[in-house]
């Protein structure tokens, strides 16, 4: 009888053991090389980023922050989903993606690298700047596809795609719409103004972004942490017209870079400015018109001003191509106004728009 009792005890414990083992297994990311000791690494961004940097508005003319955002953890937290800084992490190993995860608290960044191979890890921040902020959805899908824990938590759709999660998920098992920053550029989805729907923009989309990546890493395990040097992808146009005393001017944006529009009213003009992203930038400083697609960074903008009475005019002509801004430069756009009288009809302005183009340097505040 003890004998049995001691076999039934030990098989118990057997058993445990076992299922222990298998939930160790399951809760690790997979190894291409089970001999080696994985080592878990932490990521900071450097360069032209830093963690304190808020999402919080700048007055373009003063070149300050106009407000002061929450602190938690020494590192700077937004008010509300829109107004946070998001942080896509992609690592591959050679061609194949490893891992990914999308972040919006960076001490939550650290994944878990083999020192036995070399690494691809790409880096991307997100704020909405001067735009109504990342569209996003809600994940409903967890039960389906075997991680219910995930539901409820903010889903960004391609080509930002992947769900907050504050937290890296390793292939195979990277959930269903998880597709991370990747090759697929800053064509975002974002708000629109009235936050009915979305707007999918193309090769430049309004929002400020850094990006930067490391190729080759190999994990050091006495020093395991890497930072990124980062880089602004961001370029911005700026308004000026001291003739709008009455009436509103209307911007609009066409193919094949269809921008959120701007309205610009004499006492809001000296303040417009939008930020839009490029993610070539990531390794150059300009963007070559007509690379790849032809016309890729042409941005044509219709400008009108539309008076109190119902008259509108174009300015300069319905359709008008600007100048592709560099990588941190400022686009200023001088309009005049034509001079009415009360019998000028609507109609079309030969008056040419003028040019000029600011240069930020790598640490001028630009941030939202």
């Amino acid at each position: 009888m003890k004998t049995t009792i001691s076999l039934i005890v030990c098989g118990v414990a057997f058993v445990l053991y076992c299922c222990s083992c298998q939930k160790n297994t399951d809760s690790n990311p997979p190894s291409t090389n089970p001999s080696s000791q994985k080592v878990m690494v932490s990521l900071r961004p450097g360069g032209e980023f830093s963690v304190d940097q808020s999402a919080g508005e700048m007055d373009p003319s003063a070149g300050k922050i106009a407000s002061t955002p929450k602190m938690l953890n020494g590192g700077m937290i937004a008010k509300t989903l829109r107004d946070s800084t998001y942080y896509s992490v992609e690592i591959w190993n050679g061609t194949t993606k490893y891992a990914l995860g999308i972040f919006d608290n960076p001490d939550s960044i650290h994944f878990l690298l083999d020192p036995a191979y070399t690494y691809r890890v790409r880096l991307i921040v997100l704020q909405k700047g001067t735009g109504h902020g990342f569209y996003h959805d809600f994940y409903e899908w967890g039960d389906t596809y075997g991680n219910p824990q995930d539901n409820g938590k903010p889903l960004f759709y391609y080509p930002i795609g992947g769900i907050l999660q504050n937290h890296m998920d390793y292939a195979p098992n990277i959930p269903n719409f998880a597709y991370g920053f990747g090759e697929n550029g800053t064509d975002y989805q974002t708000f629109t103004s009235d936050s009915t729907g979305q707007i999918i923009t193309l090769p430049l989309g309004e929002a400020t972004t850094y990006g930067g990546e490391v190729k080759a890493y190999t994990v050091d395990p006495s020093h395991p942490s890497i930072t990124i040097p980062m880089r602004r992808l961001v370029f911005g146009i700026k308004y000026t017209c001291p003739q709008l005393t009455q009436g509103r001017l209307v911007v609009t944006f066409g193919y094949p870079n269809y921008l959120p529009g701007k309205v610009l009213y004499p006492n809001t003009i000296d303040h417009a400015l939008g930020i839009y992203s490029a993610v070539e930038f990531l390794g150059a400083d300009t963007l070559a018109r007509g690379s790849g697609t032809i016309g890729t960074y042409d941005i044509i903008a219709g400008i009108k001003w539309e008076l109190p009475d119902g008259r509108t005019y174009d300015i300069g002509s319905s359709a008008t191509t600007l100048p592709t801004p560099g990588r941190n430069q400022l686009l200023n756009v001088h309009i005049t106004l034509p001079v009415l009288d009360s019998s000028a009809t609507s109609g079309n302005s030969s008056l040419s728009l003028k040019y000029s183009t600011t240069s930020w340097s790598t640490n001028t505040p630009i941030r939202f």
